[in-house]
């Protein structure tokens, strides 16, 4: 009987499995990846299955499953080679599902990922005869390198399949299991080191580039209520997409005078507009960077990507050719630091929010895709919006932007959430990248950001609280205070710049400690934007109000969630006052805890509302019972 492989997941994997398993199972389609493949002349059902088949055999990604519980990680397991399961669908009336009706479940149907193999595929026929190959992938398993691998070894096989001629195809080096295992035998010592650079970019951060754009009601929280609530709006979120057919040689032409990546270029550009639009001066986002050259694994079948956190300073107004050299270096840097767990850097950023006491939100994404040597099919410039992105307002982004190049154009294409960008500053953030780009074609023009943000001409943001700076970061005084009062002991506060940064001063009606107003008050920031915890607490009251907060018996709820966490990690204990990073739980075990809930009867807890510095008890707060099925012979408690 043959064993089956497995290993832990790739560190690639991470932060697919994460944002997969955050969303509804409804809208988690959204991270799959379709495509309609090319037949060659004399290709039939048949051998489309020969072929697949013998790719299946070949890359063990292929017949790779994923055990998202498992302890103490999450783990893939390589099933024995079998032929993958072919749907066939006919353009024939014969009363069975349409392609359409067939491609659009495949495609739509969340995959299941302990006992799916991540690849979906459809032939559709006429009369028997083969017209069309659809496939639909999980993006966990694969990445844009993955998926050129895979089509021209397609290309490949099919072609010797028609021909009926041997398969030529160089050996397999490494599979992702092999590629797991090396990872998983690095000392933590090396990964510790490894993340050093991260650690640095994160201090550096600003805690929220929209602070001057969010809107009030909007939220900063991982799937907050009112995110939930509100995806399904028309209005929540918006989708359009900007092809410019001249933006091609623009980009490639400032590319080659200042010899950098054309990426760098759309890069430098991004980061000008946005802070013409934002008023900051420190642009954080996020990349989408392959790890594979960091790797040194670069042909592994499996994802090798993930969005790393990249900031851009422009603080002394530097002019476009200074932005665009510092992107480049951005750029360069991320690709030489890419090869750690993406996780870790989450629970990283969630100590830093803890630091802070404000939440250090990136959720701004940017994607470059080569689509050369394909037509954009326009020469002309061209915008158009599509329907609100619903599902993709589940996955707890701020915005997606996609950077494509065809052999003939390039199309900026952008979703974004309504609470940090409006319709309107859609279409003027897309075409003044667009603009930007196309202002610097010629030598002898090097705009400085103050410069462009008058070209640019974003209208000012709507009329709100004025924003103080508290250690660098924009914070609303107002909203903290309105927060902070609503502790039951606080009677009245007032909040006042102090030594660089902010002082409260408290008159209580009750005891109430520092730390308690603290703790209350980081559960509650993640509700409203630019709310940070004060550096200094000054109580006045009618008893002594200083001290340390006590964690107390909690109620079900905490007690439920504190033994959740304790059991997934291998804890003896969990302070509910501590936020799950600062617990000690690992991002990575999150699936584990939300499991072990589940099993007695508990939800209510959102994936990203853990790895972060909201304290637990406050995590509990929101917990409500699903149904009272705990699993026979369990026992969760404290210490257990």
């Amino acid at each position: 009987m043959q064993t089956a492989k497995s290993a832990n997941l790739c560190w690639g994997q991470h932060h697919h499995v994460l944002r997969y398993l955050a969303m509804p199972a409804a809208s988690r389609h959204e991270a799959h990846i379709t495509t309609s493949y090319a037949l060659p002349q004399g290709a039939t059902t048949q051998h489309v299955r020969s072929a697949l088949t013998y790719l299946t055999r070949r890359h063990e990604i292929l017949r790779t499953v994923y055990d998202v519980d498992a302890v103490p990680w999450p783990r893939q397991r390589v099933d024995p080679p079998a032929p993958p399961r072919i749907h066939e669908a006919t353009t024939e009336e014969d009363g069975t599902a349409s392609p359409t009706e067939v491609v659009e479940r495949l495609t739509r149907t969340a995959f299941d990922l302990g006992r799916e193999w991540p690849l979906r595929a459809c032939v559709v026929t006429t009369g028997g005869a083969l017209r069309r190959l659809h496939l639909v992938f999980n993006h966990l398993a694969f990445d844009d390198v993955s998926l050129d691998i895979l089509r021209a070894e397609l290309d490949t096989v099919l072609a010797a399949r028609v021909r009926a001629q041997p398969v030529a195809l160089p050996p397999v080096l490494d599979q992702p299991v092999d590629l797991a295992r090396r990872e998983s035998a690095r000392r933590p010592d090396q990964v510790d080191a490894a993340l050093g650079h991260w650690r640095g970019e994160i201090a550096r951060l600003p805690a929220d580039v929209y602070a001057s754009r969010r809107t009030p009601a909007g939220s900063t929280g991982a799937h907050s209520a009112h995110r939930a609530h509100s995806a399904h709006s028309a209005h929540s979120a918006h989708s359009a997409h900007f092809t410019v057919p001249s933006l091609l040689a623009s980009a490639r032409g400032i590319a080659e005078r200042y010899r950098v990546w054309p990426s760098a270029v759309y890069l430098a550009a991004y980061a000008v507009v946005m802070a013409a639009y934002t008023g900051e001066q420190s642009i954080a986002h996020r990349l989408y960077t392959s790890q594979r050259a960091a790797s040194g694994y670069s042909d592994v079948l499996t994802c090798m990507s993930y969005p790393t956190l990249v900031a851009v300073d422009l603080r002394d107004d530097p002019p476009f050719s200074v932005v665009l050299r510092r992107a480049a270096e951005r750029v360069e840097q991320s690709m030489q630091h890419a090869h750690v767990p993406y996780d870790r850097i989450e629970e990283e950023l969630a100590r830093e929010s803890a630091r802070r006491g404000q939440p250090v939100r990136v959720r701004s994404e940017l994607n470059f895709l080569d689509n050369a040597p394909r037509s954009c099919g326009t020469r002309r410039d061209r915008l158009a919006w599509h329907a609100a992105p619903e599902d993709w307002a589940f996955a707890d982004s701020d915005l997606y932007l996609r950077m494509y190049e065809w052999g003939d154009g390039v199309t900026l294409a952008l979703q974004v959430m309504d609470e940090v960008m409006d319709r309107d500053a859609a279409e003027r953030f897309l075409r003044g990248c667009a603009r930007l780009v196309e202002a610097h074609r010629e030598p002898g023009t090097d705009l400085r950001v103050s410069e462009a943000a008058e070209l640019l001409e974003f209208p000012p943001a709507a009329a709100r609280r004025p924003l103080v700076r508290v250690h660098g970061d924009a914070v609303d005084c107002a909203q903290t205070a309105s927060l902070l009062g609503t502790h039951p002991a606080v009677a009245s506060i007032r909040l006042a710049p102090h030594e660089g940064g902010m002082v409260a001063d408290v008159v209580a009606r009750g005891p109430v400690t520092p730390e308690e107003l603290r703790i209350h008050l980081l559960g509650l920031m993640y509700d409203q934007p630019a709310v940070r915890c004060p550096d200094l607490f000054r109580i006045t009251g009618p008893t002594n109000v200083t001290g340390t907060a006590e964690a107390g018996a909690g109620t079900p709820a905490e007690y439920a969630l504190v033994s959740a966490v304790q059991e997934a990690n291998g804890l003896d204990g969990v302070d509910p006052t501590d936020g799950y990073v600062v617990a000690g739980g690992r991002a990575l075990r999150t699936p584990r805890v939300l499991a072990l809930l589940d099993e007695q009867g508990w939800a209510g807890v959102p994936m990203g509302a853990l790895v972060s510095a909201r304290p637990l008890r406050s995590v509990a707060e929101r917990m409500v019972r699903a149904a009272p099925a705990p699993v026979p012979g369990r026992h969760h408690g404290p210490g257990h």
